[in-house]
């Protein structure tokens, strides 16, 4: 039956073509028009951006165009585009059509000022304020002027403008400023009114290309229920044949999305050296098992013992590292399968949980790099399957599998601090079950309760031990990500940014429906409503834990270990709409076919970030060349490079005004370890090597400038204007190796 006969309309029956000629020669025209009329007025909107080579907004612009949006995005657009020193300015004109009070979210890594009409609004200086700023602003109908600044230092180029209305009860969502009320100059009205129309449009043009879709979809439905019913028939009359093939079939599409992740991830394996946190980590693996067990860094210290257990047994300082992270994100595909599979006891729905798993752009790129975020994943995910495995049968509980569980939880946070937000559910989801059954079997209550109450002892004591593995610069750097008490408003709007932002770091956002769909189908389902209580007992745990500055929510790479529980409430939603569908089994097995291709073809690549860079020459130059009489002056990120990479006894130490809390020093006199860029407690860098200068009695001083470069040019003119000759002996791609010889006659 053709479409037309379909819809029963006689006049499309007999004209069909006609009308679908008729129906392509409209989009068709509509589209031209748009590309030709309104598509040039939307180019014109948008903010007069330049971007400049080095901070301070000098030199001549590298980048001189209208920008639709104020971010960092287009870095990524030219190799050409620095990530480093450089600054960027956004100016021009933001239309409100109505007077409104709206509410400005600046943050950024480094310095953001904002001025409306002028005034300056918002100034922004990180690591002192790391919390994003929020400010109020009520604004007449009209066209106001904005000037947007941003300069960026060393670490990592992340800037972030937006506004939110908070006229509703909650505060209202966050958004990016709107593009069709962004000019470069003063609009007329005429201006607006023609972006205004041409937002329109281009929605108008949109539905008309996509409303065939919607017709075909009936159409398809149609033909896809006649061949359900057919192949219905068909399985129930070879099922003892289908279902081993069926079980082969789901093992090798797991294992094709496995070894797609893993061979997206392979450009990250073995860089030139390692970088950033990651040589604050290794350089504690390196050093001793009392500093591993004691150092004030937030990461669970049995790690690091497993960290150097392979440190020991591989010869390479690099992929020895990487081991553990990478082995860790490729486990969780199967066992995210696994934990699908023994929930909805359907194969392809667990195919699409592996795939989820395996290309998930955040875990990916953590998987390559020394850091825990994708072993807390991998744990997660364990209690997730041991929790579907052990409620199963919700009548009746295991005690002595519980028992087991509340073991591996009570242990867990001293190898991963965040499992105990779903092991706290677990086993208090467990003893609620196990007070409901007290008069049924009171003996098997009393094991499950006693289980419960050991657990919660062990993590009461992991909490004590831990708890020193923080500082307030640290809670400061991820105070985006704790819920402010302040008021309800607030609360609210943390919640729906936050949240949001949580979840779609997760998935795409275009899941975002089939995982709230997915929360209410646990509980819908009497067979799955233990699971939901354990979900809902997990992220209740988050929030509390992120309203009372425990752990942050939303923040990026620290939510990652949630990322599990996401993906059984997708899959559990993705049950839920595929089980109203007429065709079951073949949507189910559409889905599960495209996550195996996408697995395939669409496979986040990790390439590690500076994977073609190395600065181990800097540690093997200064080394071939330093004397023991030599001062040395070294950066913070210069101490942690030589530390790992170096030969030299170290010492790590607290250091609360570091991200980290982590310092290290190496064990050799006349050296003077500069801190962190974010410490502003210490001395100024300069009058620290002032100090240094006035107690050494050497000739020859080496400066190790690795990253952190606002600090090299200070300490060089200090060496020169103490009488040293400095040059430069080695150049890498982020540090610098000077030597300083005392000129002959002088003194520092």
């Amino acid at each position: 039956m053709s479409l037309s006969g379909m819809l029963r309309i006689p006049f499309l029956r007999r004209n069909g073509v006609l009308v679908a000629v008729g129906y392509a020669a409209t989009a068709i025209s509509a589209t031209a028009t748009f590309l030709t009329v309104s598509a040039p007025v939307l180019e014109r909107n948008g903010l007069h951006r330049t971007v400049y080579s080095q901070v301070g907004f000098q030199g001549r612009p590298i980048l001189d165009n209208v920008s639709d949006t104020v971010t960092l995005d287009f870095l990524g657009d030219s190799p050409d585009l620095p990530w480093r020193f450089f600054s960027v300015r956004w100016q021009g004109y933001w239309y409100l059509p109505e007077p409104t009070t709206i509410n400005l979210h600046g943050s950024g890594d480094d310095r953001l000022d904002v001025w409306v009409d002028g005034e300056l609004v918002m100034r922004r200086r990180a690591p002192a304020e790391m919390r994003t700023q929020v400010r109020s602003l009520s604004l007449e109908a009209g066209a106001h002027h904005l000037v947007v600044e941003y300069e960026q230092y060393g670490g990592r180029a992340d800037m972030r403008l937006a506004y939110s209305l908070p006229d509703s009860f909650f505060g209202g969502p966050e958004g990016p400023l709107p593009p069709h009320y962004l000019f470069p100059g003063r609009p007329t009205l005429d201006d607006v009114r023609s972006a205004w129309r041409a937002v329109w449009f281009e929605r108008l043009v949109l539905f008309v290309w996509i409303a065939p879709a919607f017709l075909g979809a009936a159409f398809a439905m149609r033909r896809i229920s006649k061949f359900r019913a057919d192949l219905e028939a068909y399985a129930l009359t070879h099922e003892g044949y289908w279902q081993p093939v069926a079980s082969v079939a789901t093992g090798i599409g797991v294992a094709i999305i496995t070894l797609g992740g893993m061979f997206g991830r392979l450009p990250g394996w073995n860089p030139g050296s390692l970088s950033g946190d990651d040589l604050v980590y290794a350089t504690i693996i390196r050093s001793d098992l009392w500093s591993m067990l004691t150092a004030p860094i937030p990461v669970a210290p049995g790690l690091f013992v497993i960290w150097s257990g392979f440190y020991e047994l591989f010869p390479d300082p690099e992929w020895s590292l990487q081991v553990l992270p990478l082995g860790c994100a490729i486990a969780s595909v199967p066992v995210m399968a696994l934990a699908v599979r023994n929930l909805t006891k359907d194969r392809n729905l667990s195919l699409v949980a592996a795939g989820l798993a395996a290309l998930n752009p955040l875990l990916a790129t953590y998987s390559m790099t020394v850091h825990a975020y994708s072993f807390d994943f991998l744990v997660t995910a364990l209690f997730l399957l041991a929790a579907v495995m052990l409620f199963a049968d919700t009548s009746r509980v295991d005690p002595g599998r519980f028992a087991k569980v509340a073991l591996a939880g009570g242990i867990a946070p001293l190898f991963s601090v965040p499992s105990v937000f779903i092991t706290f559910s677990i086993m208090h989801v467990g003893a609620l079950h196990a007070i409901r059954d007290w008069r049924l079997d009171r003996s098997r209550a009393v094991r499950i309760l006693g289980a419960t109450a050991t657990y919660d002892l062990a993590v009461l004591a992991c909490y004590f031990l831990l708890r020193s593995r923080t500082n307030e610069t640290l809670r400061g750097s991820f105070a985006d990500g704790f819920m402010p008490l302040n008021s309800l408003s607030g609360a609210g709007g943390f919640l729906t940014t936050n949240g949001q932002r949580l979840l779609e770091m997760g998935q795409t956002e275009l899941w975002l429906p089939l995982i709230g769909l997915g929360c209410l189908w646990l509980f819908a389902r009497r067979s799955w409503r233990t699971l939901g209580l354990i979900v809902v007992g997990f992220y209740a745990a988050f929030l509390l834990a992120s309203a009372f500055e425990v752990y942050p929510l939303g923040t990026g790479r620290t939510d990652i270990f949630a990322f599990p529980v996401g993906i059984l409430c997708l899959a559990s939603g993705a049950h839920l709409v595929t089980a109203a569908l007429p065709a079951t089994r073949l949507f189910r097995l559409a889905i599960a076919a495209l996550a195996v291709t996408a697995a395939l073809v669409w496979s986040p690549t990790s390439d590690y970030g500076e994977n073609v860079r190395n600065d181990v020459p800097l540690v093997k130059a200064f080394a071939a060349n330093e004397r023991p009489d030599d001062g040395v002056i070294m950066t913070r990120a210069a101490s942690f490079l030589i530390a790992f990479y170096g030969q030299w006894p170290l010492e790590v130490a607290a250091d609360d005004q570091a991200v980290n809390g982590t310092q290290v020093r190496i064990d050799r006199s006349n050296t003077l370890h500069l801190p962190p860029r974010e410490d502003r407690i210490a001395e100024p860098k300069g009058h620290l090597v002032q100090r240094f200068l006035r107690t050494f009695s050497g000739r020859r001083v080496w400066f190790v400038a690795y990253r952190e470069a606002t600090a090299w040019r200070e300490v060089t003119q200090v060496l020169e204007r103490s009488g040293y000759a400095v040059d430069e002996m080695l150049r890498t791609s982020r540090g610098t190796l000077f030597v300083a010889v005392r000129r002959d006659g002088t003194r520092p």
